[in-house]
């Protein structure tokens, strides 16, 4: 067992709202050309030895390297060229957050690790922002908890009897987050453009050591671990809801000696024994990597709903651009193996898959798409039947008028008469077909 780095990690999945090249205080690089001991707020030099035992504990990937990823999924996650998609890399220097619950209380430090931005390939994708965390031991007495610090840096807004305190500290700088809401406080100050529905998309993956009273204890470890995925700030008495113990069930796996849990928008992996580099180079370059890749899976479902909420005549011709988008979307992110050597990113999928709904919402949506493009296109067909008709019997009368020698003028008449036997044999095909006997092209 490695040598422990912090007591817990944390990263915040938040939406951000421009996808275009971030502008704030801080020196952001394209992932790919992060890496550089001279590049302000680039990666360490040696990270790719490195990445175990040095922060930020990143792995990225490597040109002939042993991909952890498919090579397709690793094309989105980490896109090259800024082609399709982007992912820009941020390693501060000296940046901490100081979580106090009272004026009078120990402080507890947890500092930032990293941040990054990542763009989805697809038009009109979303963009999320990262933002690692590491909680530092504190040997002062009293100090706030692992519970207490993950509700404060990952809850929304907090009541005022759970009063508590975060700073932002940067060097000599110090920007207090605003108590009621420190999460898009926080993402105001390291991004600048928080997304107007962050509080509703907000996901948090944590890693936290049992206390040292629970460990070896199934169930006290199981209620721990309960309290951590739900943001409570203490643990709880089991429920008394029978259903909910088997939901936990079928969303608690083991990874890599580790139990997850992915509850609402909440991933834990707890342990018994010491969080080391190994471990967070991990959740920071493949467990939380899997849970992003679900999420851009979810969030292009949720806006495929909106488009195809919005459009409200099933024969508009936005839902042929809609389809190819689907098929675009179901070619570069629909995709349930991640991995083809590493198992987590499958498990982790599936239990997220599970939480957000996103299979019901994938098949709700493939069925509807596959309705409107039937029914354009039946309507196709049926307009080429109506409007077919006349100038097959047009053409057959005048192919047989044409046999016969007559006068001019009668000619005429015979013409005039196999236009008109045309145009109801079209008002006919129309009633048969759709019931009604003016066609829209006359006005109906």
């Amino acid at each position: 067992m490695g040598e422990s780095i912090c007591d817990a990690l944390a990263v915040l999945i938040v939406r951000l709202e421009s996808s275009t090249r971030p502008d704030s205080s801080l020196c952001w690089h394209p992932w790919d050309q992060s890496i550089g001991a001279n590049k302000t707020h680039g990666l360490p030099a040696d990270i790719a030895r490195n990445s175990t035992s040095e922060a930020p504990f990143k792995r990225m990937p490597r040109e002939g390297g042993w991909p952890y990823f498919n090579d397709h999924v690793e094309r989105v996650l980490f896109p090259r060229g800024n082609k399709q998609g982007e992912r820009w890399l941020c390693c501060p220097d000296d940046m901490r957050l100081e979580f106090a619950v009272g004026d009078r209380e120990p402080t507890r430090t947890a500092h930032v690790d990293l941040l990054e931005r990542l763009t989805s390939p697809l038009e009109g994708g979303c963009t999320y922002g990262l933002i690692h965390l590491s909680l530092m031991p504190s040997e002062q007495a009293g100090a706030p908890g692992t519970l207490k610090w993950a509700k404060a840096v990952s809850s929304l807004f907090h009541r005022s009897y759970e009063w508590s305190k975060l700073d932002l500290i940067r060097g000599d700088d110090r920007t207090s987050l605003a108590v009621w809401n420190p999460v898009r406080t926080l993402v105001e100050s390291l991004f600048g453009d928080p997304d107007p529905h962050l509080e509703r998309s907000l996901y948090t993956v944590l890693m936290a050591q049992y206390p040292s009273d629970h460990r070896e204890d199934v169930e006290r470890e199981r209620d721990w671990r309960r309290a951590l995925a739900k943001r409570w700030s203490e643990v709880k008495p089991p429920p008394d809801d029978p259903n909910e113990p088997e939901s936990e069930g079928r969303q608690t796996t083991r990874v890599a000696g580790a139990t997850s849990l992915l509850l609402r928008r909440t991933a834990v992996f707890t342990l018994s024994k010491n969080i080391d580099g190994k471990y967070a180079r991990n959740l920071g370059s493949y467990w939380a990597e899997s849970i992003v890749f679900g999420l851009l899976q979810q969030d292009s479902l949720e806006e495929f709903q909106r488009r195809l909420a919005a459009i409200g005549n099933p024969l508009d011709p936005e839902v042929q651009t809609l389809r190819r988008d689907w098929l675009k979307f179901r070619n570069v992110l629909w995709w349930s193996q991640l991995g083809s050597d590493a198992e987590v990113p499958q498990e982790l999928l599936k239990r997220l898959r599970n939480e957000l709904g996103t299979e019901r919402l994938f098949t709700d949506l493939e069925g509807d798409l596959a309705t409107y493009s039937e029914q354009q296109q039946a309507e196709a067909l049926a307009n080429l039947q109506i409007y077919g008709a006349p100038f097959v019997v047009f053409g057959a009368l005048i192919t047989a008028i044409g046999l016969f020698e007559m006068s001019e003028r009668l000619t005429a008449i015979l013409v005039g008469a196999s236009l008109l036997f045309a145009i109801c044999a079209m008002l006919f095909v129309r009633l048969k077909l759709k019931g009604k006997l003016i066609p829209r092209a006359l006005g109906g």
